[in-house]
């Protein structure tokens, strides 16, 4: 049966993650891969001429913003950009600012590469050391180092507000977009994004790149959100932490020394994310089932065949077919992912699945053709490893399913950096036909060998 090939292969790809997991590799991350806030450039939709409200707001609250510089220690050069606000002032103790965590996420991860510098809109400069994450909900607090022997001057703060808003209140978006300088960027709140896994919320006006970590503030100047994201195949849709979050983050940072090191808290984190991920399934779901954020393994009709398929609220699916006269096959393909993964720097994102299934059926193909159409998606490949991930373990196999044999992959690849989290691939492709293949992919990220094997069977329970 096709359930029993993840427990005929637990042990040895067990033995084989394990032997996957060399020493740490200190390697210099790119920084070239950033969420959406750090991507976009727009720039025709930066707010060029902010309302008198506006305008007050900002006089008002601007000495409490910084620009986060995190630069590359070797060269003194920067690395990567983003805004912070100050939330509390401790004196000759230093000041405590929040940001997102992705940008400062390539120092947490290799902190001996890379220092802090904020820079504030009266050009103080100051350094800085990482002394709080929540990498779920994307944010980091740093505190301000001060001279020593030098009384430090007062910084301007920002009180934080997590009351519940009305959808349609005016809010003020602040921060330092792609070096242009401080701005504030006029947009309406438009109440929690649904279907998250996470709590977010939904922001009417523009983000762009330098602007995360930022402050979002009320007509009060209050700090209500914690600018983070944008979406790049829209107009106006950006997205804030809910202030609540930061509060949380600053009552848990107290005066203990920081971590040197913030792989092994990150790590951990990261592991709670996967398991929240792997409970929504735990639950299960039926085909179409709405409400609560949920997510779950079900099957649905791909020509005619059942396949297995993500469904819930956290899910999205897209199908497509090709026919027609030209071509000498007709093929349907149906995509479906879960996409909460969270960033956790050098270019790692944990906590995403996937499905993709292709059905190709033969019309006038010769045999050999139709045969070499999908040889190169029969088998899978490991990867190649590298800074953030050892070389990939495979076995595949040939098994008979209730209806078909198919020929089942599986591909592990361990985290570096994060320990007991993986990369895990599996692959069926049909081998039985010479008139229809079906190929199909499960495809986890950041997961632990056990929830991603526990996955793996469901979603080879449901292949016939």
């Amino acid at each position: 049966m096709l359930p029993t090939l993840i427990a005929r292969y637990r042990a040895w790809m067990f033995c084989s993650a394990l032997m996957a997991l060399p020493a740490l590799a200190q390697t210099a991350p790119s920084g070239a891969e950033r969420p959406a806030a750090d991507l976009s450039s727009n720039l025709g939709s930066i707010a060029l001429s902010p309302s008198p409200s506006a305008r007050e707001l900002f006089a008002n609250t601007r000495d409490a913003i910084v620009q986060v510089r995190v630069l590359l220690a070797s060269a003194n050069e920067q690395a990567t950009l983003g805004s912070g606000f100050v939330a509390r002032d401790l004196g000759v103790a230093g000041a405590l600012v929040v940001t997102n965590f992705h940008v400062i996420a390539d120092l947490a991860v290799d902190p001996d590469k890379y220092r802090i510098e904020l820079r504030g809109t009266n050009q103080r400069l100051v350094s800085a050391r990482l002394v709080a994450v929540d990498v779920i909900h994307d944010l980091a607090v740093l505190r301000t180092e001060p001279a020593p022997g030098v009384t430090p001057t007062p910084w301007q703060v920002l009180p934080l507000n997590a009351d519940t808003m009305s959808q349609g209140a005016p809010v003020y978006a602040l921060g330092n977009p792609l070096e242009l300088g401080f701005l504030i960027s006029e947009g309406l709140y438009n109440g929690s994004v649904e279907k998250r896994l996470y709590e977010q919320m939904l922001f009417s006006g523009s983000l762009n790149s330098g602007m995360s970590g930022g402050p979002a503030i009320n007509q009060a100047g209050e700090v209500i959100g914690v600018n983070v994201a944008t979406r790049r195949d829209g107009e106006q849709l950006s997205f804030l932490v809910p202030a609540r979050y930061a509060k949380l983050l600053l009552e848990g940072t107290g005066n203990s020394p920081s971590p040197t090191d913030w792989r092994p808290e990150i790590g951990r984190q990261l592991l709670a994310h996967q398991a929240h991920i792997f409970s929504k399934f735990q639950t299960g779901t039926q085909t179409g089932q709405s409400g609560p954020a949920v997510a779950g393994m079900s099957t649905q009709r791909l020509g005619d065949r059942t396949v297995p398929t993500l469904d819930g609220s956290l899910t999205r699916c897209w199908a497509q077919g090709r026919t027609g006269e030209k071509l000498l096959y007709r093929s349907d393909a149906l995509n479906c992912s879960l996409s909460e993964d969270v960033f956790a720097g050098s270019g790692v994102y944990a906590g995403s699945l996937r499905i993709n299934h292709r059905l190709v059926r033969n019309d006038q193909l010769a045999t050999p053709q139709f045969i070499a159409l999908g040889a190169e998606i029969q088998g899978a490949k490991g990867g190649m490893g590298g800074r953030n991930r050892a070389k990939g373990q495979c076995h595949d196999d040939y098994v008979q399913a209730r209806d078909h044999v198919y020929r089942v992959a599986v591909c592990v690849q361990a985290y570096r950096k994060f320990n007991g989290l993986f990369d895990y691939t599996l692959t069926a492709t049909q081998v039985d036909s010479t008139s229809e293949r079906l190929s199909s992919s499960l495809s986890m990220k950041g997961l632990s060998f056990e929830n991603a094997q526990a996955l793996s069977r469901l979603f080879l329970e449901r292949m016939q």
